[in-house]
């Protein structure tokens, strides 16, 4: 073993949480050799050791103690990266109504122990000392459990010294023929300024996936079939078959697929291209309809298909083939998850299926692997501190700024009634209407008790009717399941009417003291012209505003500058750059105003709540 480690040329890399080595195989396509791949699955490590040339470990990297005593056994005292997926699970918003309802039934734990396997992540770090380290998760991880896992990961590695980055990237734009967004968080020992990858123009659709695969029934069970190689139409498929030779280029593996019941191939033989559950008579809904819109998915050919996940392990009701009446076979999913045909996965069907869905898409893999890999070459040296951006911002707004007082010490119930009733008030008027809100609302308690007395009373502050009857049913709804009180959890609080994001956040922050991103048009705007770049990505916003925060997060002394700044400078319109007090961290603002007119400016990003 030492002599093999010995004889690698190209940097080195472990990857942990390695699953059946999507990231670790996209990473040796990018120039780099993973030494060990680390995963307490037994199957996924046997598909991990089968297809890849380094050492596996199977075991619970909960205490990575013993792990790092079998890298020590084998000599392995640093590598080049330490990379992996932390479970995913925890933080995943389709997994998290579901956990919770367990959660109620006392069917699991309130805590799921792999939120906390980030830090045995941080441990191997520290131990190792890599020159790069990669992290991909979900992207609702910046969202989970107030940001503290994400915020965990960005001090921690700060701490050890290394400059941390992170995207959140659209599979379909790096060769993953699918709908799958991943978050990429990327450390660089000593350096600053990645150079992410360049996003792909033009997408592979299903049939360019897939399309050169032999057409099998349903419950197909032989392991290798013969492949027609004069099926196939694009260069994803040719790429596929790379590194096949002699029988082996005659031959699919793996293209074997479930069996379906005769109701389910009733539903599908009615279902066309791009139908769903909805799309069946009612007589063949076996789930109810109103829940399970998308129940049965028949995919379709010129377009992305949908995320494969750990889901498909479970049912293949949402990968129903695009005219085939079946569900996507091992080998398909496997395709379309960007693993070549050469790569083969151990254990049952279930097994496979699982496998693949838990993984990271290679050629996702790869486009990362090259980003770390230039930044191995190219280092570049910070010149600034990451608390640089927070320390000007804050020295321009002290925090004696009279307008909007609710965003400085008020309580929760406060802080709730104002961003409801005034969220677009002029700064001058804020704090006169605010006190009259105040005399007319003290309390839930008190608009809850005469709820037509109540109304009158806010009606006389100025406040237009629909707005006056949402602060009586918020009132209500405190009252009746609260016991009066401002519930601080944020699934709670976005429970009550009319509260969005952006009231959520800033009830949580400004409330109860907790860092929050408050991602309105004014910070959206603001951390937009900062990177210098148009898109909208609603996580990607909330991901560098918590860059921008620095390390002690985004708190509310720094959203109520970002705020003011937003509002008062950083104007959609003529743009005050030259009183910008972050001009030389801003890349629009060393550019001129002129550049500083993005698209931003007059759109909504797309899946906004309104608040």
């Amino acid at each position: 073993m030492r002599r093999w480690l010995a004889g690698r040329e190209r940097p080195t890399a472990v990857d942990l949480f390695a699953g059946a080595g999507g990231l670790s195989l996209g990473l040796e396509r990018a120039g780099f050799d993973v030494v060990v791949g680390a995963d307490n699955d037994m199957w996924a490590m046997e598909t991990h050791a089968a297809n890849l040339p380094g050492l596996t470990w199977t075991g619970d990297l909960t205490d990575p103690g013993e792990f790092l005593q079998a890298l020590d056994v084998w000599g392995i005292e640093s590598v080049d990266v330490v990379a992996g997926g932390v479970p995913c699970q925890p933080f995943s918003r389709a997994g998290g109504p579901r956990m919770k309802a367990m959660v109620q039934r006392g069917e699991r734990a309130s805590h799921d122990a792999r939120a906390d396997l980030w830090q045995s992540f941080v441990r191997i770090v520290e131990s190792l000392r890599p020159r790069a380290v990669v992290v991909e998760n979900v992207p609702d991880l910046p969202r989970w459990n107030d940001g503290t896992v994400l915020m965990g990961f960005y001090e921690s590695l700060r701490e050890l010294g290394y400059g941390v980055d992170a995207r959140v990237l659209d599979g379909f734009r790096h060769g993953v023929p699918q709908h799958r967004q991943r978050l990429i968080l990327i450390g660089v020992l000593g350096g600053d300024g990645l150079s992410w990858p360049t996003p792909r123009d033009e997408f592979f659709s299903l049939h360019d996936a897939i399309g050169d695969l032999p057409i099998i029934p349903r419950a197909q069970r032989a392991e290798e079939l013969t492949y027609d190689a004069s099926r196939q139409t694009s260069d994803f498929q040719a790429e596929m078959r790379e590194g096949l030779v002699g029988d082996a280029a005659d031959a699919v593996w793996d293209h074997i697929t479930r069996d379906v019941r005769p109701d389910d191939m009733e539903a599908f033989a009615l279902l066309s291209e791009g139908q769903t559950y909805l799309d069946l008579p009612e007589r063949l809904r076996r789930y109810r309809s109103d829940v399970f819109t998308d129940k049965y998915k028949r995919l379709a050919w010129a377009e992305l298909c949908r995320s494969i996940t750990a889901h498909i392990a479970k049912d293949g009701y949402w990968y129903i083939h695009p005219n085939q009446h079946r569900t996507l076979s091992v080998r398909e999913a496997a395709r379309i998850q960007t693993f070549p045909d050469r790569f083969r996965f151990a254990g049952t069907q279930t097994h496979r299926y699982r496998q693949i869905g838990n993984a990271v898409p290679p050629a996702l893999g790869k486009a990362v692997g090259q980003t770390v890999l230039r930044a191995l070459q190219n280092p570049r040296v910070s010149r600034v501190g990451i608390d640089s951006f927070r320390s000007e911002l804050l020295a321009w707004r002290p925090e004696e700024s009279h307008a909007y007082p609710w965003r400085r010490g008020a309580r929760p119930w406060q802080v709730l009634l104002a961003e409801l009733a005034l969220p677009r008030c002029r700064p001058d008027d804020s704090a006169t209407l605010y006190r009259r809100l105040l005399a007319a609302a003290p309390r839930p308690a008190n608009l809850a008790r005469n709820p037509d007395r109540a109304m009158e009373r806010l009606r006389a502050t100025g406040l237009r009717v629909a707005k006056a009857r949402l602060v009586v049913e918020v009132a209500e709804q405190l009252v009746a399941e609260h016991g009066g009180e401002v519930p601080d959890d944020e699934m709670l609080l976005r429970e009550l009417p009319g509260v969005g994001d952006s009231v959520c956040q800033a009830v949580r922050c400004f409330g109860f003291g907790r860092n929050a991103v408050l991602l309105d048009r004014n910070t959206a705007r603001v951390a937009a012209r900062t990177d210098g770049r148009e898109d909208l990505d609603r996580f990607q916003l909330r991901l560098d505003l918590y860059r921008l925060a620095g390390s002690r997060g985004p708190d509310a002394q720094f959203n109520h500058a970002l705020l003011e700044l937003g509002r008062a400078v950083c104007r959609p319109s003529d743009p005050s750059c030259g009183e910008c007090p972050v001009r030389r961290r801003c890349v629009v603002g060393t550019r001129g105003a002129d550049a500083a007119q993005l698209k931003l400016d007059d759109e909504t990003p797309a899946g906004w709540v309104a608040a």
